[in-house]
């Protein structure tokens, strides 16, 4: 690597170190309590997480401060007047009534709406995962119609690669992974689900049809991907019936957005939760076995003999409940201990003593307090499934994981960690318990605004996007205190999730990637289409690349959560990797961006334009452009256009503008 290049990264560099460190001490996980297996941390209302973002927010949004505080674009055809970025009446819409008004009760002054490069990253990463082409931002900053940041997200929520992001969002959420440590998929199955979320997702699917099929999901799981659900929960070093609690727990984290259940597997929540949270403190083991019965008569059998050709059949029976008779596995004993136990039991008493087995009974919320059964000729899981998603609980916990996901934080944090007793402004919680949203109405509003739309995950989504308070810029230029970052006065960058920086490093070196993947009759071309984080598969290209995606966290969806964090490590992959990096930027291949200009003998300031709205989705600020263009016209002995033009692009993709999405 020459010096010019060391020069232009050492900021880069050292700011990144200081991310990766920022949120060291401030993300691990504590146990509720010592005996509890619970997957959660003692940060019941999110002020970890919201800490962590906010000091990242300080920390990157330095980096590209000129180009987020770029002036608003005015219109010769309207004499002069705004027309992009300048504000909308504040309380228009049901978002920024909410977050506008919240900010000026407390009298505490929003950031500037965000300049129209740096709303077109954000929106084109957040809704497709990808990054703009130079033309898309070139065309999209000429363009002075007023509605053209609505239209862009019309667009973006109808292509193609909108399905690819959002069906790896599906992937992460019901932990698609084909070789767990438990409820193993195999490829088949793991394919078939995937392809289950690229279906729905391309048919526009409500989401309450597609949380009702997955409940429901039943057939050959290499076909009827759905049906990977429940295979997914299967934990074969127990008694069925520990399978049976990990689907009702996984009922509660991925359509109701509360992890609480998980906890009440093998005990009362009370005196465990009584700290973490208000509803689930007051869960029983027997609330849970209800839950849990509505899978009691479904049975998953695994097909074929090697790890190539298994699947799973996955039907339902027609009798049967959930029987207390265990004293194995890996959850406390479901049978009744006597005044004198003698070996395992169950220490939480049932309601009768005398229980013998758990009919199905759907768990008791503040906006569902009568429960639910299912009816008469009313199959198990089906009853489940029209409990589930007629509960007001399933569309806020939806609402909740949307919003973080453009808003980099979400109403409620931690997402998976809802406290149905902390979210409803009309009944708030008693004594010293608050609230749990920063916006509890809000919550609310959306969450019926969702349900009133269908469940239509564009709308929702679209809506979002489409808010001024999304619009807003990450760049604050008042004095910021973390009181800012509750009422989202500005937006927060996160790093690119990995598979995103893959598809940002190929679309902007123009060196498109062809990555096998295990079941496939074809390669893929964009990470964000890997079904699997154990993707790609086979040879030594395909290795870099998994290696590389690895590196910047992207978990196994098992044991290692997805993270955003950053590490030294990874800066030693965007500097050095000699397989995935560095050959993109080179000026061999004929197809890269530094090729394709090379050839053309383009000018040193087409260069430099070019690969800064390719790169960084913007044009270089005039300093940029001024020191970049320098660097052609005074060349050293040994140094060449061609030279300086690797070294520029390998230089913008280690800026902290490139790593981030702000």
């Amino acid at each position: 690597m020459s010096r010019r290049r060391s020069v232009l990264l050492l900021g880069s560099f050292l700011l990144a170190a200081a991310l990766g460190a920022a949120g060291d001490d401030e993300t691990v996980p504590s146990p509720a309590a010592p005996d509890c297996a619970f997957r959660g941390t003692v940060d019941r209302d999110g002020e970890r997480v919201r800490l962590d973002v906010a000091r990242t927010a300080l920390l990157a949004v330095p980096a590209h401060a000129a180009a987020a505080g770029d002036p608003v674009r005015r219109s010769p055809a309207r004499g002069g007047g705004p027309v992009v970025g300048e504000r909308r009446p504040v309380y228009e819409g049901i978002v920024d009534a909410e977050i506008f008004g919240a900010m000026k009760a407390a009298g505490f002054e929003p950031a500037r709406p965000a300049s129209d490069a740096e709303f077109l990253r954000r929106v084109s990463l957040d809704l497709t995962g990808r990054i703009p082409d130079p033309a898309a931002v070139t065309a999209f900053l000429a363009d002075f119609s007023p509605d053209k940041r609505s239209r862009l997200v019309d667009q973006l929520l109808a292509s193609d690669a909108f399905v690819s992001r959002w069906a790896q969002f599906f992937d992460d959420l019901l932990r698609n992974t084909a070789f767990p440590d438990s409820g193993t998929l195999y490829v088949r199955g793991r394919n078939a689900f995937h392809q289950y979320f690229v279906d729905a997702l391309r048919a526009r699917k409500p989401y309450d049809v597609m949380a009702r099929e997955l409940i429901t999901g039943a057939g050959a799981t290499d076909a009827a991907g759905a049906a990977n659900f429940i295979v997914r929960n299967i934990q074969s070093n127990g008694p069925i019936q520990d399978t049976y609690d990990n689907l009702a727990a996984d009922t509660g984290r991925v359509f109701l957005g509360t992890n609480a259940l998980f906890c009440t597997t093998c005990h009362n929540g009370r005196g465990h939760l009584d700290a973490i949270n208000l509803w689930g403190s007051g869960i029983t083991r027997q609330d849970l076995w209800g839950m849990s019965a509505f899978f009691s008569r479904t049975a998953a059998r695994r097909q074929g003999t090697s790890n190539a050709d298994s699947y799973y059949a996955v039907s339902d029976g027609t009798s049967g409940n959930y029987s207390l008779n265990t004293t194995t596995g890996n959850k406390t004993a479901r049978t009744p201990c006597p005044p004198v136990p003698t070996g395992p039991c169950n220490p939480y008493p049932t309601n009768p003593p005398t229980l013998t087995s758990i009919s199905p009974s759907y768990v008791k919320t503040p906006a569902n307090p009568g429960g639910g059964a299912p009816g008469t000729g009313e199959g198990y899981r089906a009853a489940l499934a029209r409990l589930v998603t007629a509960d007001p609980l399933f569309a806020e916990a939806a609402v909740n994981r949307l919003w973080k996901e453009l808003f980099t934080l979400g109403l409620v944090e931690p997402v998976e960690a809802l406290d149905p007793a902390r979210l409803d402004p009309a009944n708030p919680p008693p004594g010293s318990w608050t609230l749990q949203p920063t916006h509890p109405a809000l919550l609310k509003k959306l969450g019926a605004e969702f349900a009133a739309h269908g469940y239509d995950l564009r709308y929702l989504l679209g809506l979002l996007a489409k808010s001024q308070a999304y619009q807003l810029s990450s760049f604050y230029a008042g004095s910021w205190s973390d009181q800012g970052t509750r009422l989202f006065a500005r937006h927060f960058p996160r790093r690119l999730r990995a598979e995103e920086l893959f598809d940002a490093l190929t679309k902007a070196t123009n060196m498109p990637a062809s990555m096998t993947v295990s079941g496939y009759t074809s390669p893929v071309a964009w990470a964000a289409e890997l079904p699997d984080v154990s993707e790609p598969t086979g040879g030594a290209t395909n290795g870099a690349i998994r290696s590389f995606l690895n590196n910047f966290l992207r978990g196994d969806r098992d044991t290692d959560e997805r993270s955003s964090q950053f590490s030294i490590l990874q800066a030693f992959s965007l500097l050095n990797d000699s397989a995935v990096v560095l050959p993109r930027i080179s000026s061999i291949p004929p197809t890269s961006a530094v090729a394709k200009l090379i050839a053309k003998n383009a000018a040193p300031s087409e260069i430099v334009d070019t690969l800064y709205l390719g790169t960084l989705s913007r044009p270089p600020a005039s300093e940029e452009r001024a020191a970049a263009v320098a660097l052609f016209l005074n060349l050293p002995p040994g140094r060449t256009k061609t030279t300086v033009a690797e070294d520029l692009q390998f230089a913008l993709l280690n800026k902290v503008d490139f790593l981030f999405n702000y």
